[in-house]
């Protein structure tokens, strides 16, 4: 198998700095060396809220009011909680927080189907394809999550990169960009189930019956001796990763805590209602749990959403946010209203219990939508040439706006955004090194982010 060096921007000096570096990869001191240009304090945790499909910049974070009609649409911007700053109307529990937020309206990339622009936009890097009906390859670059898992400090007994409620589907393919990718399985993130009515799916990590402490330890020791023997024998790359992925499991077997983070029946009535009791807002809540039970990175997707159709028939949308037909009815009446109250939720209640400086949120998802209405359908279609996302807590600059866009919100004008600089920022942001070079699972050298650190984004 071919693996070529993913991502441009890898010298030959680096390359040949990753050969010294044997078969356990960057000591952590050379890991939490961060980029000298970004100098950032680094957080505890990210939690990072895709919404899959593409949520309308014009209509929810970059109105133009000034604009024709056939691209303003039909909703207002509305004061917010930071000075100067407007949002669309649907968001009002977005304006009560903006003055915990950062406004980026400047992000742009050049993919105008949803496969690669989720693959971008998840690893900072550009697909070979520019086409849809793209697969999970052996040769995919990793998710921020997993690059993070690679390469930070995630010595916890909690899965270091969880994600939830489902993979990201188009009819039936698990779209690329999701997992470990070229670093190996083993640096998946956790996937962790919930259902469409909200209830999570505990993970099996109950002991079997009469496996007590004790006997659990002695078999860690155990099974530890046999993978070093393992590891002497063989080459030691993918052996070394197995044995990580089980000690992983152990610890989580071995901690009560752990299990009980996943508990949703621990939160009050009251803090289910705040979140919203629908999917997205329980899985927003959960991901709360999670990284205050020390996981370190959090992906919510929004998920396939059931849909009535003329016909009778229920049947479920790939991407929910991709709404090329009925926008303005879905955007008002099902998305936003959901987004908007776990999002604020989410943000005050960090806030309220000391944790939102040491933890990233972030909102984003494929792309914008089209500043012009489509006909015949009165709708918005995919936008890749200017949107926005949001960010919250991790010593961001708050209450603020970072970059621009034109009259019609159609080109960024101030300030670019690329995915691999979102990329390279979260990293950072975690204490990794965003340039680092690591190991692939073949031993080949992978460089985890070419982006640029926007250090403008944080005090």
């Amino acid at each position: 198998m071919d693996f070529r060096l993913p991502c441009p921007g890898i010298s030959r000096r680096s390359v040949l700095q990753v050969g010294s570096l044997g078969l356990g990869g960057l000591t952590l001191p050379q890991i939490l060396k961060a980029d000298a240009a970004a100098n950032l304090k680094p957080v505890k945790s990210c939690i990072l809220l895709y919404m899959d499909g593409g949520p309308s910049h014009v209509d929810l974070l970059d109105l133009k009011p000034q604009a024709p009609a056939e691209i303003r649409g039909p909703w207002k911007p509305i004061s917010t909680s930071a000075a100067g700053i407007h949002v669309g109307e649907l968001m009002p529990g977005l304006a009560k927080q903006m003055h915990q937020m950062l406004l980026v309206r400047s992000v742009r990339h050049q993919e105008t189907v949803h496969d690669p622009a989720v693959y971008q936009m998840l690893t900072g890097c550009k697909h070979v394809s520019s086409a849809g009906g793209l697969k999970v390859e052996d040769t995919d670059l990793p998710h921020v999550a997993s690059s993070f898992s690679r390469a930070g400090d995630v010595h916890s007994g909690m899965p270091p990169a969880i994600q939830l409620p489902e993979t990201m589907k188009m009819e039936g393919r698990v779209l690329p960009g999701q997992g470990g990718g070229i670093l190996g399985a083993t640096f998946d993130p956790f996937l962790v189930e919930v259902s469409q009515q909200g209830a999570v799916v505990p993970p099996a990590f109950t002991r079997q019956p009469g496996l007590e402490p004790l006997r659990l330890d002695r078999r860690s020791a155990l099974l530890s001796q046999f993978n070093g023997e393992l590891c002497r024998l063989e080459s030691g790359m993918h052996a070394a990763r197995f044995d990580r992925f089980q000690q992983q499991a152990l610890s989580i077997l071995a901690a009560p805590s752990i299990q009980q983070a996943f508990d949703m029946g621990r939160e009050s009535p009251q803090t289910h209602a705040r979140y919203g009791q629908h999917r997205h807002g329980q899985c927003v809540l959960l991901a709360r749990r999670l990284i205050e039970a020390g996981s370190r990175f959090v992906t919510v997707y929004w998920g396939r959403e059931p849909q009535d159709w003329a016909d009778g028939v229920q049947r479920f949308a790939n991407n929910p946010w991709d709404t090329h037909r009925n926008h303005f009815p879905l955007v008002k009446d099902t998305l936003a209203p959901r987004a908007d109250q776990a999002l604020s939720a989410l943000v005050e209640d960090l806030e309220e219990r000391g944790l939102l400086e040491e933890t990233l949120v972030v909102w984003m998802g494929d792309f914008g939508r089209t500043p012009k209405i489509s006909r015949p359908w009165n709708s918005r279609d995919h936008w890749p040439h200017a949107f926005s996302i949001l960010l919250a807590g991790g010593g961001i600059n708050r209450g603020s706006v970072f970059g621009a866009t034109d009259a019609h919100a159609a080109e960024v004008v101030d300030n670019p955004v690329s995915p691999a600089d979102i990329t390279a920022t979260l990293l950072a942001a975690l204490g990794a090194d965003p340039h680092a070079i690591v190991p692939a699972a073949n031993g080949k050298p992978h460089q985890l982010s070419t982006g640029r650190v926007v250090r403008e984004w944080f005090v």
